[in-house]
């Protein structure tokens, strides 16, 4: 059994006040984007989010080990989020779970 890696990624938008900023819509669209660069992905892949911020419109991914590459190739060329221009930014990655700074902002931590 293999192990897991983190990834923290921001979501920057050109236009913020336009899209629904979920959990539920960015893992959909970064499976969308691994569809359609990888093709099927199987049930064998980990990708769920851990933890999620919508202020800071930041996510903490767990992926499989042997899924990583293709989650951080996956994740960098998606180019629109519902429709409007973005970039997604993997601002760290780590085998041990990451946390957002210490913040006041209030933050979803799924378990």
């Amino acid at each position: 059994m293999s192990g897991y890696q983190y990834l923290d990624v921001k979501l920057k938008l050109r236009d913020p006040d336009s899209v629904t900023l979920t959990p539920v819509f960015l893992c959909g669209c970064i499976v969308n984007s691994l569809t359609n660069i990888f093709g099927e992905i199987g049930g064998q892949t980990t990708l769920e989010i851990v933890k999620f911020s919508s202020s800071q419109k930041r996510s903490i991914f767990r992926v499989s080990e042997e899924f990583l590459e293709r989650a951080r190739i996956a994740i960098s060329l998606i180019g629109y989020y519902q429709q409007v221009p973005c970039h997604f930014q993997v601002l760290s990655t780590s085998r041990k779970p990451l946390d957002f700074e210490d913040s006041a902002e209030e933050f979803i931590a799924f378990n």
